[in-house]
């Protein structure tokens, strides 16, 4: 016997979906800015339909491991929503990942790592009615999506609805924007939303002053994000114009702790140390730079050579701040500096986790800058920050091809702009991302108080 409750459907979907919620056309695209309800509605969908009649529906991400804490919470608070009670209307079961209705209709989870894993436990009295592809912009081609299809609509002659949904890269070259056209023109059902149309208590105070705020502070970012408009990519990566330089400390204000971030190089490229601090003002600020670069030169700073310098910058920065060290990151595919700092200074960094790609700690990256609140101070060191952040670009071609892939190349100086390090005492003729990539792990290690992650 279910509970199930009387409640009004009307009342718990955003209205811009109203008109299509019941509908069954065979392919339904749901693109759109943050906040436009689009997940939860999908999560609404995959219920209604399933406590309509006894079916399965199968759940998809690109990744396995990233199911519980996305589709799998969602479809359950979709169940709460309607009205089902937990143990007594459904069973929500982890291993495997599934939930059970009580009139025997299944939602399957998989990844597109392990979807045919999905198939010999699928029942195959019960017809897969629906399939639903999260966060598509995660997967590589639609030549993954087509052959799960295939997979699925077999033994189907009445309905099959297949759900997408993606907030729109900004890469208008990416392979969905071009595929999401063409499955419009062959009849998809295709709709763009943004937060404006819902209801205003779902979203909350801070969510919509954090769309104000980016609005003000970075329009173009704020209609990609918030509005789900694909803004293009330009072959310079940051806007340079965000990044505000002060001489000195303000009056009364003073640093309350250091974060620095190193990212390691090799026979040819620049190993590097920024130091972040967090100020009493709630600003964040590059303090100062250790830049050596060892291309060209005969004889190249050994690693032991490399900690001790990086040992006596961290101790000047402190001298002159009074300031504790709060976290110290490390690029994770640099393994032989760490050791080295480890073995002579009993000191542990902390390799960044970079994610799944450099897009996604560019992505990091920029939202930090449009946070209005980065300064760099105005020394001889940081110019090389300056500079390497300013000449950050696309690799030519790279943005067309729908893989964006930052230029690494190494850049002479002129002669009469050489870099001189004062920390490590020595002269740079050449110039690339390093300081760049130092920056983005410092973003990405720290996302949590730099109010980037919740």
């Amino acid at each position: 016997m279910t509970t199930y409750q009387r409640i009004s459907l009307k009342s718990q979907i955003a209205p811009h979906f109203w008109q299509t919620f019941k509908s069954k056309a065979r392919h339904q695209i749901d693109k759109g800015g943050r906040g436009s309800a689009k997940t939860s509605k999908n999560a609404l969908k995959v219920v209604y339909h399933l406590k309509l009649e006894p079916c399965a529906a199968v759940l998809l991400r690109q990744h396995q491991n990233t199911l519980r804490n996305s589709v799998y919470k969602e479809v359950k608070r979709a169940l709460a929503r309607l009205g089902m009670v937990e143990h007594i209307d459904y069973k929500a079961l982890k291993s495997p990942m599934e939930i059970r209705l009580v009139n025997g209709s299944v939602v399957y989870f998989a990844g597109g790592d392990d979807y045919e894993n999905i198939k010999g436990m699928i029942d195959e009295s019960l017809p897969v009615k629906l399939i639903w592809f999260n966060e598509l912009t995660g997967w590589d081609s639609d030549d993954e999506l087509e052959q799960i299809i295939a997979t699925f609509t077999r033994g189907n002659d009445d309905w099959f609805v297949t759900l997408y949904d993606f907030n729109p890269p900004k890469n208008r070259y990416h392979w969905v924007n071009g595929w999401t056209d063409r499955k419009q023109s062959e009849g998809a059902q295709v709709i763009h939303t943004d937060y404006r149309t819902v209801p205003q208590q779902w979203l909350g105070s801070i969510f919509l002053e954090e769309a104000e705020r980016l609005k003000r502070f970075d329009e173009k970012r704020y209609r990609w994000i918030y509005l789900g408009e694909v803004i293009g990519l330009e072959g310079q990566v940051y806007d340079i114009s965000q990044i505000q330089t002060m001489d000195e400390l303000p009056q009364g204000v003073r640093v309350v702790y250091v974060d620095y971030s190193i990212d390691g190089g090799h026979q040819s490229s620049a190993t590097t140390c920024l130091a972040f601090g967090y100020l009493s003002n709630h600003t964040r600020v590059l303090l100062d730079t250790y830049y050596y670069s060892p291309k060209e030169k005969a004889k190249k700073k050994a690693p032991s050579e490399l900690t001790r310098d990086i040992w006596d910058f961290q101790a000047r920065i402190a001298s002159q701040y009074k300031a504790p060290i709060d976290k110290e990151t490390i690029d994770s595919a640099e393994g032989a500096l760490r050791n080295q700092m480890f073995a002579d200074y009993g000191k542990r960094l902390n390799p960044v986790n970079k994610g799944y790609s450099k897009e996604q700690l560019i992505d990091y990256s920029q939202a930090f800058l449009a946070d209005g609140r980065f300064y760099v101070m105005a020394n001889p060191n940081n110019k090389i920050f300056l500079l390497e952040m300013r000449d950050y670009r696309y690799k030519e071609g790279s943005i067309e091809r729908g893989k964006p892939e930052p230029d690494k190349t190494e850049h002479q100086l002129a002669s009469d702009k050489v870099y001189h390090n004062t920390h490590a005492q020595e002269t740079a003729y050449y110039y690339a991302d390093h300081t760049v990539d130092a920056f983005q792990y410092y973003v990405k290690d720290n996302l949590r108080k730099l109010g980037l992650k919740f």
